[in-house]
């Protein structure tokens, strides 16, 4: 009994025959290139196959349709069921039959901005202010990469007040029977940070002493101002100056900024600590 046992266990599943539906936007050549793949996909019969063929077919219509999401449309779902076929020694033949739910493209609802952690005082910056930093309207196509942009935007504009430790938590609330899809950013601002030592090595001192006047010791932590002196002074600095090598040393205990510009020698960009 134990040894039959041992032989169903250890039997695989053989997949047949496989019907694939609601791909809408994948073409034909990617379905029959995923039809296959299915068909030559083998499991143990003890196995969790069924969930694992769904993550694959999600993999595929993700893979095969990248623009999806730039599309409206969220919420992307998947259901395989099998049925056998027959069984031969070791072997289970079935047919899967598989419906992928490609949905509807949302519009947005609108996006919510809420200032969370403890706060000592109001918000540095004001909720209308950073959303209009999110170039996407209440109302259109919702577009990931858009609404991204706008999320990269609010931390910019953090980070050039000092807050280099602002986070940014999203939440997605998605409403399949009117279509759209609401959006919760919380954001915590974190310490101000601000300029305290600033070693420059290499550079005219009449540009250091330009430098050093814009990172004022004291002054709220500003990235910006570092990407602006190489921008505006580009033509006055080695060749292959960029603020990507500047050396960033964090005091998160103080919430302070040390900046090392190195202008000396060439070296490859410096990773902020």
């Amino acid at each position: 009994m134990a040894q039959a046992q041992s032989k169903i266990d250890q039997s695989r599943v053989a997949i047949d025959v496989v019907e694939l539906s609601g791909a809408n936007h994948l073409n034909e050549a990617a379905k029959e290139q995923l039809v296959t793949f299915l068909k030559h996909t083998e499991y143990k019969e003890d196995s969790q196959w069924i969930k694992d063929l769904e993550s694959k077919v999600l993999d595929a219509e993700t893979e095969g349709w990248p623009d999806r999401e730039n599309q409206g449309y969220l919420g992307l779902s998947v259901e395989a069921q099998w049925k056998m076929l027959r069984r031969d020694q070791g072997v289970l033949h079935v047919q899967v039959t598989i419906c992928l739910d490609e949905g509807q493209p949302k519009r947005l609802k609108n996006i919510e901005i809420r200032h969370v952690g403890s706060q000592s005082s109001p918000p540095v910056l004001d909720s209308d202010d950073l959303r209009k930093e999110i170039p996407l309207n209440d109302g259109e196509i919702y577009n990931q990469d858009k609404f991204y942009i706008g999320v990269s935007a609010v931390s910019r504009a953090y980070a050039n007040r000092g807050f280099m430790d602002c986070t940014v938590n999203i939440e997605m609330q998605l409403d399949r029977v009117n279509q759209t899809v609401a959006l919760v950013l919380d954001i915590t601002e974190g310490s101000q940070y601000r300029w305290v030592d600033i070693l420059v090595i290499g550079l005219d001192p009449k540009l250091e002493a330009i430098l050093k006047s814009k990172l004022e010791t004291g002054r709220p932590a500003n990235p910006k101002l570092v990407r602006d002196f190489y921008q505006e002074y580009k033509s006055a600095l080695p060749v292959d100056a960029s603020p990507e090598t500047v050396r960033w040393q964090y005091d998160a205990q103080r919430s302070i900024v040390n900046l090392t510009f190195d202008f000396g020698t060439p070296h490859p960009p410096a990773v902020h600590d």
